[in-house]
């Protein structure tokens, strides 16, 4: 691993692991409060990506997964989401969550028939493979 992958993991690593992280020296009325983390395995992903995925009334995505680690909040609404063989979870306007690299994402959708809903997702990569790998749930 050359020393820019390993600055950038070492980086990633310390700012996911630590448990309140501050801008400098703070500032007056400045709260900083992580909402996700996880463990990033040490493996070469050499892109990361964020996207918005704004959702009407009543959408959904279609069944994927995504080949590297995935972390998401969502922005507005409130959005429900299942990975694997879990149970469907509701996450709220600033709530977040992790996906594994190649987890089963089976549902994913807005949970309102009447407001829209919106979150933002940061996806690792080796640049490479598809972010968004669509599959076919067998009825």
């Amino acid at each position: 691993m050359n020393m820019y992958i390993k600055a950038i993991f070492f980086t990633a690593a310390g700012l996911l692991s630590s448990g309140v992280m501050a801008h400098g020296t703070g500032s007056e009325g400045e709260t900083v409060t992580p909402i996700a983390q996880a463990v990033v395995p040490p493996h070469v992903f050499k892109h990361a990506t964020a996207v918005r995925v704004d959702y009407a009334p009543g959408a959904t995505s279609t069944a994927h997964r995504h080949p590297g680690h995935v972390f998401v909040v969502v922005l507005s609404g409130e959005i429900e989401s299942a990975v694997d063989g879990y149970p469907p979870q509701r996450f709220k306007a600033g709530e977040a969550w992790y996906e594994s690299p190649g987890q089963l994402h089976r549902v994913s959708r807005n949970a309102s028939n009447s407001e829209p809903a919106s979150l933002v997702a940061w996806l690792l990569s080796d640049g490479k493979k598809e972010l968004v790998q669509p599959v076919t749930l067998k009825k």
